[in-house]
């Protein structure tokens, strides 16, 4: 398998290592092309990666923080080859809803502001959705079949979703 994680320092990585290719990313405004510690800068919602480059993208606790979730989640339909998924974990939620939003570059909140613990952030990362079970329904995306592949378990009742590329 080609392989895409959104995390650089993810504890998956001497498993998802051994695949064909394995591609660990990082976030960082403004940072397109840098490289650490044999990870590039990506930006979910602007991926520099050719259409149907990977079988698999996993992100944990990564697609909450992206202001413009619908544009990530179609990135990952566009880099992701046909029966290809992309496996996530995000905070559980009730419903899907956007707590803020960049206008005019400028962070507007809609929610009262949640900021999550991130090694790259001493100061936390603000999250922008709250992602709940109607995801599919509240953002559908064309070529992109979400569902929940397991969970809820455990005393947080996480989560684990499945988004699978599909035929457009």
């Amino acid at each position: 398998m080609d392989v895409l994680e959104l995390d650089p320092h993810s504890p998956l990585r001497a498993i998802l290592s051994s695949a064909r290719t394995y591609t660990r990313t990082f976030y960082e405004e403004g940072g397109s092309g840098l490289q650490r510690d044999g990870a590039v800068c990506a930006d979910i919602s602007a991926l520099s990666f050719e259409n149907g480059s990977f079988d698999l993208i996993v992100s944990s606790e990564v697609l909450e923080h992206v202001p413009q979730l619908e544009k990530a989640l179609r990135e990952s339909a566009r880099v992701l080859r046909r029966g290809g998924v992309h496996l996530f974990t995000v905070p559980p939620r009730v419903a899907t809803r956007r707590r803020a939003e960049i206008i005019d570059r400028e962070i507007k909140h809609i929610e009262p502001p949640e900021y999550h613990q991130d090694p790259l952030c001493p100061e936390g990362i603000l999250a922008f959705w709250d992602i709940g079970p109607d995801l599919a329904h509240a953002l559908p995306i064309e070529g992109l079949e979400i569902k929940i592949a397991r969970g809820p378990v455990g005393a947080d009742g996480r989560i684990v979703w499945i988004a699978e590329r599909i035929a457009a």
